[in-house]
């Protein structure tokens, strides 16, 4: 009996072991016969990713289209304002000319009066103001010469008067017009961004990985999908806006108050980071036109401005690429978010950032 048990746990065992190795044998055959595994996944996330980045590409080229607009605008909108400043000024001293001559009219007025010549008055008294009564016929046929000079002088300041109020009035309008373009030249450049980051939010991390660096490719940080944003190093340096942007070479150009530009806005939404592009030294500083800001004692030697801030990133020792703040619309950029940024070769004076950031941000 013993060995009967002995014999059926003998022949369960080899049968155990048979049905393993067939399906050992089986699992080696459907290997062999299937294609490599991962094959049609590749070429399909490959495909992806040129679809999206001729998307990107689409999107990139109508958002520089705009953030040049909008920086024409700006430029306008500034010479608009200077002019409406000058308008103003000149009228002013114009309107205290004229003050002067009409005090001085009126004393001769006066005058003639009480020498005994009343039709002066009574031709002042017919006027319903002092425009009127400078330019009656009746008057001027009564006065000598140095009244005449005096109206002259009255009836130019007037035209001129007239003719700045008039320019005022248009400037005003034309200012006006800027404006309101700006806002929706701000609101379309927004658009933009806000697309370009809800293409990348919606990509995965394997086709994110395949796009060109400009969008992050490769890049470290991440941003929507994966993505990595870090645009960089290109010679040891990194574009300091580490997500959707866009940017003209504006260096010179018109700005409020007589001003012209001294740094490159760089377009993006609010909170995107904004990455030291060299190693150094971050001092934080606020206020004034900057709003929040912070100076980049680069390690290189050079000095790098980051300016109307939302918030502040990482202070004292940084590294190259790290997050020292964040885009906003501080100081006077309140609804234009964007950095403005500035480089000051071995801590002078302002140069042209433009081609600098251009070598960086490909």
């Amino acid at each position: 009996m013993i060995r009967k048990v002995e014999r059926k746990r003998r022949k369960l065992s080899v049968l155990f072991i048979k049905f393993t190795l067939f399906l050992v044998i089986a699992t080696l055959f459907v290997l062999q016969s299937a294609p490599p595994l991962g094959a049609d996944s590749i070429s399909e996330k490959k495909e992806q990713a040129r679809r999206v980045e001729q998307q990107l590409n689409s999107l990139q080229a109508e958002l520089n289209r705009l953030t040049s607009e909008l920086s024409q605008t700006q430029s306008r909108l500034a010479a608009v304002e200077a002019k409406i400043e000058a308008n103003q000024a000149q009228l002013a001293q114009a309107e205290a000319e004229y003050q002067r001559w009409q005090g001085i009219l009126s004393d001769r007025v006066v005058a003639m009066y009480k020498e005994g010549n009343t039709t002066a008055l009574d031709v002042l008294l017919e006027c319903d103001d002092f425009e009127t009564f400078v330019n009656s016929y009746s008057y001027m046929t009564r006065i000598g010469n140095h009244d005449a000079e005096a109206i002259q002088s009255a009836q130019n300041l007037m035209a001129e008067i007239k003719a700045r109020r008039a320019e005022l009035e248009s400037a005003k309008a034309e200012y006006q017009a800027y404006s309101s373009n700006l806002q929706s030249q701000r609101s379309a450049v927004q658009s933009k961004l806000n697309e370009q980051k809800a293409i990348l939010a919606g990509i995965d991390a394997e086709v994110a990985s395949l796009l060109s660096k400009r969008y992050g490719g490769g890049g470290g940080g991440s941003s929507g999908g994966g993505t990595g944003w870090n645009i960089g190093p290109v010679n040891g340096l990194y574009f300091p806006v580490a997500g959707p942007h866009s940017y003209v070479n504006d260096w010179g150009a018109p700005r409020s108050v007589g001003r012209t530009h001294k740094g490159c806005d760089i377009m993006a939404d609010y909170g995107t980071p904004c990455v030291a592009i060299t190693s150094g030294t971050v001092v934080q500083r606020r206020g004034g036109n900057a709003g929040l800001y912070v100076f980049l004692y680069g390690d290189n030697g050079h000095l790098y401005y980051y300016m109307h801030l939302q918030s502040y990133g990482a202070s004292g020792r940084v590294s190259a690429g790290e997050v020292i703040g964040y885009v906003g619309d501080t100081g006077n950029a309140r609804g234009c978010p964007h950095l403005h940024f500035e480089w000051h070769p071995n801590g002078g004076a302002a140069v042209n950032p433009y081609p600098l950031l251009v070598a960086i941000d490909r």
